[in-house]
């Protein structure tokens, strides 16, 4: 270790931003933080909000969700699109769009507010087909 270094407060400053991270989000996605923390894809989230946008520009956006800057919208819209695809699509830098990793995929936001599963990703379980998609989304309770 490093002269000044201090892991437990790298730790918790490292905390911190991902519960600042995960309160923007919540603001922009409409679930709630404690649900977009259950799939652990924050920090990675950050990582790439923060590589993309750059550290400037993600302050500015966690500061002031509701701003009317044109920067600040199109971040917010990125920003969004992460949860909701696991992908960063707005074509920033060199490298464009990119899925961010298959657990991103998987975990995307699109397909909790479906009630489904990420095509690919997992096998829906014996006898699924038996009954309508919405039964088993909604629960027993839900019939057409």
């Amino acid at each position: 270790m490093n002269a000044g270094e201090n892991p437990r407060r790298d730790a918790g400053r490292e905390g911190c931003e991902v519960e600042g991270f995960l309160r923007l989000s919540s603001q922009l996605t409409g679930f709630g933080s404690d649900e977009l923390c259950e799939g652990g894809l924050a920090p990675a989230f950050l990582a790439v909000v923060l590589d993309q946008l750059g550290a400037d520009t993600y302050r500015r956006l966690a500061a002031a969700p509701d701003a009317r800057e044109e920067e600040l919208e199109a971040a917010a819209e990125a920003l969004i699109r992460l949860w909701y695809t696991g992908s960063w699509t707005e074509p920033t830098g060199t490298g464009g769009p990119f899925v961010v990793s298959p657990e991103a995929y998987a975990g995307a936001l699109v397909w909790r507010a479906i009630g489904g599963r990420a095509p690919g990703t997992s096998a829906p379980g014996f006898g699924s087909w038996a009954e309508p998609a919405g039964v088993r989304a909604q629960g027993a309770g839900w019939r057409r």
